[in-house]
């Protein structure tokens, strides 16, 4: 796409984004679809779209059959690969301010009446995207603050509907909203941030006995990975009076919680020294700078030096951020992971705790077991496995969208191969 073509793109969006909405009961564009449609996936790509139709990016469409029979009303972007992102199939129902807030509304009571995530701590995901039928929309709420990231061209078209909602549930939060920056490009978004004058660039968020610093602004994502809230709270169980390696560390999440529970002593490393420097901050806010050592360096580098030193750990973690964006990049993905998981390995004692962790979503459960037994074939051990799991459940996946189960964990005792 041209840099003006870009732009014109954006312009719209900003355009429609502040022009009237449609109204209840008004009659929606009608977008027809080329093929049958087969299984109850809410995405439908443009290859199986009739035909281009000259609407703003983001609008909201009903979407037919080739007979003509209602599919569903959803948000059409003839500039993405995804043509239309449905919302709903239901026949009675055609997407408008209320029904966003009645959605938004059921995913914030799964929240707090069912996991009844705010006695536990004030950094969760509030919204899913597809998870809870709201394609393209991600909120987390840190602290006092409500962080939104748009992942489509429909959210972003409809974020006043959006906000007043969020506000509705949430009155005395402050909202930064965010775009991802590959969905910007894919979606012709621009990459703006959008926030309260009074929204904080940084905050204190409490997850069990710990706490950590976020920057709203910054940070990777949303800011914080509440995804691996239960995964921090078991390997932390394991590591009192343990030793522990931390690889890909962010801002030191699962080091903090480990030191709080009783490790005797965390290596954390990272390659990025912005997330250093906010995992030394929250050394200090928790009071276990003293056993925890935060390193900027490669985790591969690292561990063939504890490699070559023979040096030992009894719980080894590894959570990479995402390897693979595009089908091409997935061999080169894989072998990352079996790499990297092989180090993990032959850094561990006999009988020691290996934590193997993949957002990759184009890497599947069953490819990162494949990838484990693979590492442990080279390395001449033998795993146990013993909990294997996903994000935490603030993070819920559609039945129908197997890849929103993007996050897999995997724990499991290293021992010598018999």
């Amino acid at each position: 796409m041209s840099k003006r073509s870009e732009k014109r793109l954006h312009r719209e969006l900003r355009d429609e984004r502040d022009a009237r909405l449609p109204a209840r009961g008004e009659k929606l564009p009608v977008v027809e679809m080329r093929s049958r449609r087969g299984g109850r996936h809410p995405w439908v790509y443009r290859r199986m779209l009739q035909e281009r139709h000259d609407l703003p990016p983001g609008s909201l469409v009903e979407l037919v059959s080739r007979d003509g029979h209602r599919v569903g009303c959803g948000f059409y972007n003839a500039n993405s690969e995804i043509g239309v992102r449905l919302l709903t199939e239901d026949p009675r129902v055609t997407p408008d301010a209320a029904w966003f807030a009645e959605r938004l509304g059921a995913a914030v009571a799964f929240r707090h009446a069912v996991l009844r995530l705010p006695e536990k701590t004030d950094a969760y995901r509030v919204v899913h995207s597809d998870g809870d039928g709201l394609s393209g929309l991600v909120v987390d709420r840190l602290g006092e603050a409500l962080v939104v990231e748009l992942f489509s061209a429909g959210m972003f078209r409809h974020l006043a509907w959006l906000k007043d909602s969020l506000r509705a549930h949430f009155p005395e939060a402050r909202l930064v909203v965010r775009v991802d920056r590959r969905s910007a490009k894919l979606e012709g978004m621009p990459i703006e941030l959008d926030a309260d004058e009074d929204a904080p660039r940084k905050l204190i968020v409490r997850e069990g006995p710990a706490r950590f610093h976020v920057d709203l602004r910054r940070g990777h994502k949303t800011g914080f990975f509440a995804d691996q809230r239960e995964h921090r709270a078991r390997l932390a169980e394991l590591c009192r009076g343990a030793e522990l390696f931390d690889g890909c560390c962010y801002s030191g999440g699962f080091a903090v919680q480990a030191a709080l529970a009783g490790a005797k002593q965390v290596e954390a490393v990272d390659l990025d020294e912005n997330a250093v420097a906010v995992a030394e901050e929250n050394l200090k806010l928790n009071g276990v700078e003293g056993k925890v050592r935060a390193r900027h360096a490669n985790v591969f580098d690292v561990l063939r030096d504890h490699r070559a030193a023979r040096r030992k750990f009894a719980r080894v973690v590894l959570d990479p951020p995402k390897l693979a964006v595009t089908r091409e990049e997935r061999p080169k993905a894989l072998e990352a992971y079996q790499d990297m998981n092989r180090l993990g390995m032959q850094c561990l004692e006999d009988g020691g705790v290996l934590v193997s962790c993949s957002c990759t979503g184009l890497v599947g459960e069953e490819d990162l077991l494949g990838v484990l037994r693979e590492a442990a074939a080279e390395a001449n051990k033998d795993l146990q496995v013993f909990h294997v799991g996903g994000a935490s459940p603030d993070h819920p996946w559609s039945i129908h969208m197997p890849e929103g189960r993007y996050l897999k964990v995997v724990f499991s005792r290293v021992r010598p191969r018999a």
